[in-house]
């Protein structure tokens, strides 16, 4: 038996547990990400049924041939069977689920519409079938990134790591923003990136007081903040790093709003280590901004975690928030990515990417995060 064998075996088998959790006779996985985890296939559109006795993977004539391949293939997962869509999906899912047996099924809450919903209800209407909504189940075990997804992040890192030089270099006086956040993502596709990871954000002056501000014609004048945040797709895997740099003078209020957010970026890096909760990474942040009288100025969370999705589990906010009261564990992988935003002045946000380990943590993106750049 391979080791992706096992691997994609393991993760099966223990969905399978988590169904058991929940009297869950079978999950109708729907979310793409999702069964890429489970199947090894990377499709625009797909549904598996997860069962014990192994899983239906339904897919139209796109994929068939790759599907085809896949499960004759050592790293198929023990007991994958294709599923050809014949009229539609849902027709093709409605008549797998009627005819399996199963009584109690899992449907992925987050990503089922609506009308999907109450047409598989319709469509089973005099079965014993009862569909049941759930979420989770899949991400539960996406959460903890085993041996192969570890060094695929490594990698990840590596690469985006030595693309931040070249993109730095591309912030020059005079040039407009939406023009610099095209060349950075053809940067990441010439540094080994098979795809940007999200829309790239290149924000200069006052725009960099917006976090998630769109690259405007607006162009680098001396002395702007000008906030990059940018990431790529490597194998499948999604890394994240942002950098806010100054060209020309620096004034007083950029340094010390850069030194306070660096500052709190390291601190909340110092308590990574398994054992705590994301809370308290964010607790570290946040009271280091605080001291610096820039609490009001972070908005949002301090960091998010990374996968197959760029924003998956586990969240790092503050306490009580959905999702950030989980405890860290070897394997999590997340972004550490605090910031400041003042409006009509600028902003600063500086991130970065780690890898919860047995010891503590292991930085990915280990670049420099200097002001300065000219």
């Amino acid at each position: 038996m391979s080791r992706e064998l096992t691997r994609l075996t393991l993760r099966h088998r223990t969905l399978c547990g988590r169904l058991a959790e929940h009297d869950l006779d079978a999950l109708l996985v729907t979310h793409l990400p999702n069964i890429a985890y489970l199947t090894g296939l990377r499709a625009s559109a797909g549904a598996v049924l997860v069962a014990p006795e192994g899983l239906h993977l339904v897919i139209d004539s796109r994929y068939s041939t790759v599907a085809a391949t896949l499960i004759a293939s050592e790293s198929a997962p023990a007991g994958l069977q294709l599923l050809p869509v014949e009229h539609s999906y849902d027709e093709t899912i409605g008549l797998l689920l009627g005819r399996t047996g199963f009584r109690r099924i899992g449907v992925e809450s987050e990503s089922v519409s609506l009308r999907q919903w109450n047409w598989l209800n319709d469509n089973l209407r005099g079965t014993d079938v009862t569909l049941v909504p759930v979420e989770g189940l899949v991400e539960a075990g996406r959460i903890v990134k085993d041996a192969q997804e570890a060094r695929a992040f490594r990698e990840a890192g590596r690469l985006i790591a030595e693309a931040v030089s070249p993109i730095l270099a591309l912030v020059k006086i005079g040039r407009r923003e939406r023009d610099i956040a095209a060349e950075i993502d053809l940067t990441l596709a010439t540094h080994g990136f098979e795809d940007r990871a999200f829309s790239t954000i290149v924000a200069s002056g006052p725009n960099s007081a917006l976090p998630h501000a769109h690259p405007s014609d607006r162009s680098v004048e001396v002395g702007d903040l000008v906030l990059l945040d940018f990431g790529g797709v490597y194998n499948g895997y999604c890394v994240d790093l942002s950098r806010t740099v100054c060209i020309g003078p620096v004034s007083e209020q950029a340094s010390r709003l850069h030194v306070a957010v660096l500052e709190a970026q390291m601190a909340a890096i110092s308590v990574v280590r398994p054992g705590v909760m994301a809370s308290e990474v964010d607790a570290a942040a946040r009271s280091t901004l605080a001291r610096y009288e820039l609490a009001e100025a972070f908005g949002h969370g301090t960091g998010h975690g990374l996968g197959l999705e760029i924003h998956e589990a586990p969240r790092v906010g503050q306490t009580g928030q959905p999702g950030t009261d989980v405890i860290l564990r070897p394997g999590m992988v997340f972004t550490v990515e605090p910031g400041v935003y003042v409006p009509g002045v600028g902003g600063v946000r500086i991130e970065d990417d780690v890898l919860v380990t047995e010891e503590g943590c292991e930085l990915l993106t280990n670049t420099p995060r200097g002001l300065s750049v000219g």
